[in-house]
């Protein structure tokens, strides 16, 4: 496994050991990180509220509504990416692609508003690249 990942479970480890001080170590729940966009984008969130950093995930898809027999979409501004987070002050939004997949025009329009406005973005393909990307922005905060 790698160290980025190591650390993160030990970090979230350590939390949870406070958290819940009642609890023997051995029953508390241990964070799975794994490689498909989903594991990736909870990883990036855990580590950054774990390191007194606002993140959430934003969900974009639209849902069922099974009484009325079709799919809702949602009302989430389009290209919005799927983490938005505040480090130092800043707003950021993360983007998770995973393998073959890229970036929409749509995202790629959402990333120039946000640097224009003075956000970051950033394209996450894993969590290794994520956090040499998350350490040399805390060097420069």
């Amino acid at each position: 496994m790698e160290t980025a990942k190591k650390e993160l479970i030990e970090l979230d480890l350590q939390s949870k050991k406070q958290r819940y001080s009642n609890v023997p170590p051995h029953a508390l729940p241990k964070l799975k990180v794994t490689a498909d966009a989903n594991g990736l984008t909870q990883a990036i969130v855990s580590w950054l509220n774990l390191n007194g950093h606002f993140a959430t995930r934003v969900s974009s898809s639209g849902r069922y509504l099974p009484q009325l027999g079709k799919f809702i979409p949602s009302t989430t501004k389009r290209g919005t990416a799927d983490i938005h987070s505040v480090i130092g002050g800043r707003h950021v939004s993360i983007e998770v692609k995973i393998g073959k997949d890229r970036m929409s025009e749509a995202q790629h329009e959402m990333k120039a508003k946000i640097e224009k406005a003075g956000g970051l973005y950033f394209v996450a393909t894993d969590f290794e690249q994520f956090m040499k990307w998350y350490k040399t922005l805390n060097e420069k905060i």
